[in-house]
């Protein structure tokens, strides 16, 4: 006997889309531990590498049960917040900010709800077209153009090219370059976590070199609408550039277009 669908099933498969009643839940004891971890990083003023005071040291200015101090700690650990080092002479250090390590998170609710390839490509273009508009707003004339400077030749790109990872590292520079442009981290890191989700599935179905070209002339095209303050046409030319390549790419990845966004 088929078991009887959800009234909250939402059409297309995937677990309905909550109001955020969550919001206001009391975090639990990991959580508190990791959130003071970040506040302290930030507050001591510490860089990527620096080390962070021992697990006795944290037990004793946390409060907390040593489960729960490592709890937090691993918390941290999967975002790349922090490093653990394990073994004689390790211990925790101060990691990265990686919108890509907010991308893996994005795609464990993306295919929890459902949401598909044509989704999370529609978001991208939004997006990153977004990052594009702001970048030509930024009031900083002399920073628009050191930043787009080393983009706006064609032998500026070509050692991207060599192999799969450089070429999508080399692609994904020049559009974080257009993200830092914006001024906005909170933007930064929402809508660069899409484009690098995109630059994994892509790079993992299919060979994204071919196009390269294409990128390339787009990059610079885009590169001298930035550096010029031109906020309009940035948006038109890196929504055109994005359309590009999800055409091509819709070919490679064929029905996964229509499937959930998988986790990375």
């Amino acid at each position: 006997m088929a078991k009887k669908k959800s009234k909250t099933a939402q059409a297309g498969g995937g677990i309905p889309i909550a109001s955020g009643r969550s919001l206001l839940r009391p975090l639990k004891a990991a959580e508190v531990v990791a959130r003071d971890v970040v506040r302290d990083i930030g507050a001591g003023g510490l860089a990527p590498g620096d080390s962070l005071e021992s697990e006795a040291e944290m037990l004793k200015k946390y409060g907390v049960s040593r489960e729960s101090l490592r709890e937090g700690l691993r918390l941290l650990e999967v975002q790349g917040m922090i490093n653990i080092r394990r073994g004689p002479g390790g211990g925790p250090s101060v990691g990265t900010i990686d919108p890509a390590n907010l991308g893996r998170m994005h795609a464990l609710f993306f295919n929890l709800s459902g949401a598909t390839y044509s989704e999370l490509f529609e978001a991208w273009v939004f997006a990153e077209s977004a990052l594009a508009g702001f970048a030509a707003a930024n009031p900083d004339d002399e920073l628009r153009r050191s930043a787009m400077k080393g983009f706006l030749t064609p032998e500026a790109h070509q050692h991207e090219h060599i192999d799969l990872e450089q070429f999508v590292e080399g692609h994904e520079t020049f559009h974080s370059t257009v993200a830092m442009l914006s001024g906005n981290r909170v933007l930064e890191l929402t809508f660069r976590s899409y484009g690098l989700l995109v630059a994994h599935h892509v790079a993992t179905v299919g060979d994204p070199r071919p196009m390269k070209d294409t990128l390339v002339e787009d990059h610079l095209r885009i590169a001298e609408s930035i550096s010029a303050g031109d906020r309009a046409e940035a948006e038109r030319l890196m929504r055109e550039h994005l359309q590009q390549v999800i055409e091509i790419n819709i070919e490679q990845l064929g029905d996964l277009v229509s499937g959930p966004v998988e986790w990375l």
